[in-house]
């Protein structure tokens, strides 16, 4: 469903899921430790994290995608014509 990405999380780092902007305090074989900025801590999986990233990112070339193929939206109909000036007597 997702693109294929290698996510690679570096301890220090900070990046985002939904419950808001996360630093990863340590990685540990499968698993690693996030803090948000309101100090909570939780021990959480690496591909847990990873998917959320990765549809994260897919939703986000989806919006952009969508708002490229976005029409752009009708002009004015005074815009389109013109009224022609009478001829010169």
């Amino acid at each position: 469903m997702y693109p294929p990405a290698e996510f690679e999380f570096v301890v220090g780092e900070t990046y985002e899921n939904e419950k808001g902007l996360f630093t990863v305090m340590s990685i540990e074989k499968s698993d690693m430790v996030i803090r948000w900025a309101s100090g909570e801590e939780a021990r959480t999986s690496i591909q847990f994290q990873d998917r959320i990233q990765r549809r994260r990112q897919w939703e986000k070339q989806m919006r952009e995608a969508k708002a490229a193929a976005k029409p752009a939206p009708p002009k004015a109909a005074g815009a389109r014509r013109r009224k022609q000036a009478p001829p010169e007597p």
